[in-house]
């Protein structure tokens, strides 16, 4: 099956879509500047930009999603994950930016299954990347939203969403 190479390409375009189509949003959308509201609404937020490292190296055919380096607040929506399949890891790894060190906070939000969002912050040392993951079932990676805030804007931070061949 490779449904990888698919996945990867659908997440790829969902990224540039929302830096592209998400600003402004409208008023009917998430609340507060830097949210991100129920269902993929994007608040009114300034999306980054691509970076032009790799935070996160390609995660090979059990991956979903590869942002490879994107600089301050994303995320990606997507679906892909093999429902009868084994759980999905979601990775983030990030930098700090030129203030120094600063962190990403990570939502993962499902559309199958237990739709409770799982959250995660990761530290963004100065000089090094650190990394955080979570594990959710595969019933929830069928289809989702992960939105990645950033404490700067310059903080660079890669993603991957990740499950087995089954």
């Amino acid at each position: 099956m490779r449904r990888a190479s698919f996945a990867w390409t659908t997440a790829v375009a969902a990224v540039a879509a929302i830096a592209v189509t998400a600003v402004p949003a409208s008023a009917g959308q998430a609340g507060q500047a830097g949210e991100i509201g129920q269902a993929g609404e994007i608040g009114e937020i300034g999306y980054g930009t691509p970076g032009t490292g790799e935070i996160l190296p390609y995660p090979g055919q059990e991956g979903l999603i590869w942002i490879p380096d994107w600089i301050g607040d994303g995320g990606a929506v997507t679906g892909g994950a093999y429902a009868a399949g084994p759980p999905v890891t979601v990775t983030v790894g990030c930098r700090g930016g030129s203030g120094g060190a600063g962190e990403v906070r990570v939502t993962f939000t499902p559309y199958y299954g237990d739709t409770t969002p799982v959250e995660f912050t990761v530290p963004c040392p100065a000089e090094a990347v650190d990394r955080g993951s979570a594990v959710v079932t595969a019933e929830q990676g069928r289809s989702f939203h992960v939105g990645v805030k950033a404490s700067a804007p310059d903080v660079h931070w890669g993603l991957t969403v990740t499950q087995p061949d089954a």
